[in-house]
């Protein structure tokens, strides 16, 4: 990292929300098959190994035939309903048989989606609020970019997360375009009412989509890669080269970075 005293001072920080500011408190297949038999699937036909290789085909099927979480289907979804479509073809593809899970997704849809919406299927890391509330003393805007529907701002209030930010989240919903397309990162600026540039800076855990997005968008990037073990839905390849990347282990790295570009302004 250059010397912060040559760098502008700080006026935005911009998160990502999964695995930047919280994961899940299990993983999102067992969340899936404890909802399922608790919803009344048969136990024997899925297992939670059977959910996680199911998840993903059933999401870009799903994905690929509604898109935009359905927004510009005709008729149009709703989020909800496009998430149950997900819900259903995971446990589906997982062995779950097709006519007890009609009978069934009455329960089990409500029941994940309220989950997810929850701290009960998320867990806030040890220092984001921590951080978002040292970053509001500082005086700094504070936002989020997220690839996701407006569910997630559910979500974010039952962590605390929402009301300790100075703007409304910036996302791929509303916006029609998702991470790492520069037109994301501009809207999100734009609705914090700032300008493209340095002192701008986006925290995420993808290198793709966070990282190499927002510099591409022309504002700083901040890679967090915590120790240890990171969750199912976390991007990561084997051929990453993060040589030349700005990567921080922590939120409260950012904090201090602020502190000391803006000590002097």
């Amino acid at each position: 990292m250059s010397s912060s005293s040559k760098r502008p001072p700080v006026r935005l920080v911009l998160f990502d929300v999964f695995d930047t500011l919280c994961t899940p408190r299990l993983p999102i297949h067992e969340q899936y098959h404890e909802e399922a038999i608790k919803g009344g699937l048969s136990p024997h036909s899925i297992s939670p190994s059977s959910v996680r290789a199911a998840f993903k085909p059933a999401f870009k099927a799903i994905d690929v035939k509604w898109p935009l979480y359905g927004k510009h289907s005709n008729p149009a979804l709703t989020p909800e309903e496009w998430w149950t479509k997900i819900i259903r073809q995971t446990l589906l593809e997982a062995g779950g048989d097709a006519n007890e899970l009609d009978d069934k997704m009455g329960n089990i849809g409500p029941a994940l989606m309220g989950r997810f919406e929850s701290d009960k299927g998320y867990i806030n890391f040890p220092e984001t609020i921590k951080c978002l509330d040292s970053l509001r003393r500082l005086g700094i805007k504070t936002s989020i970019i997220s690839n996701a529907d407006p569910r997630i701002l559910k979500t974010l209030d039952s962590l605390r997360i929402l009301p300790l930010l100075s703007y409304p989240p910036t996302l791929s919903w509303d916006i029609e375009a998702a991470k790492p397309s520069s037109k994301i990162y501009e809207a999100a600026c734009k609705a914090c009412e700032e300008e493209i540039g340095q002192g701008i800076i986006m925290i995420g855990d993808e290198l793709k989509a966070d990282y190499q997005g927002s510099l591409s968008a022309g504002i700083e990037g901040r890679l967090i890669r915590r120790k240890g073990e990171w969750s199912d839905g976390a991007v990561r390849t084997s051929g990453e080269d993060l040589k030349d990347v700005n990567v921080i282990s922590s939120l409260m790295e950012v904090v201090e970075e602020v502190k000391q570009r803006n000590e002097n302004q």
